[in-house]
């Protein structure tokens, strides 16, 4: 297995510069991102499990509906 080295272009160090300045900066930042996408998981998981808990309540099965449609004699 071979990998493939990109060559390094001063475009690609000044990329790679980016990134590791990236990641120090946003290590210093205080913990609002993972503490937000946390919130906003457990708010998304919690209005799935209400809204199918909703569904369940006022299910009405169709299944009577379709036999009476089956029963029904055909006109053509």
């Amino acid at each position: 297995m071979f990998f493939y080295i990109p060559r390094l272009t001063p475009g690609y160090i000044r990329y790679l510069q980016t990134q590791a300045a990236q990641t120090v900066l946003q290590r210093r930042e205080s913990p609002v991102m993972p503490r937000m996408a946390f919130l906003l998981g457990f708010m998304g998981i919690g209005m799935s499990g209400y809204s199918s808990r909703q569904l369940t309540l006022h299910y009405k099965p169709s299944s009577h509906l379709f036999c009476q449609w089956l029963s029904t004699p055909s006109t053509n």
